[in-house]
């Protein structure tokens, strides 16, 4: 951004929250737009691992309480059952 670059979009917006995972292994492979490709940068697991974490991440700016397991539930509300 710093050097004219566009920024990148928020991983929050609907049509990457929507977008298949397979969406992003192949941004990370391939490059998109001023992106270059990391194939050989970055190992297949790693990317699968990265992928994972932006799910997370997407995943977590979106939950409610009703997407916490109950055992987890009890323990945010202090409660020991």
């Amino acid at each position: 951004v710093e050097r004219g670059f566009r920024g990148p979009p928020s991983y929050h917006i609907d049509r990457l929250r929507k977008a298949p995972v397979g969406h992003f292994f192949d941004v990370v492979t391939n490059g998109y737009g001023a992106m270059a490709s990391y194939a050989s940068r970055i190992p297949p697991r790693d990317r699968w691992a990265i992928i994972a974490y932006i799910r997370a991440l997407q995943f977590s700016e979106n939950a409610t309480p009703a997407d916490v397991p109950r055992e987890e539930l009890y323990k945010l509300q202090g409660d020991n059952r």
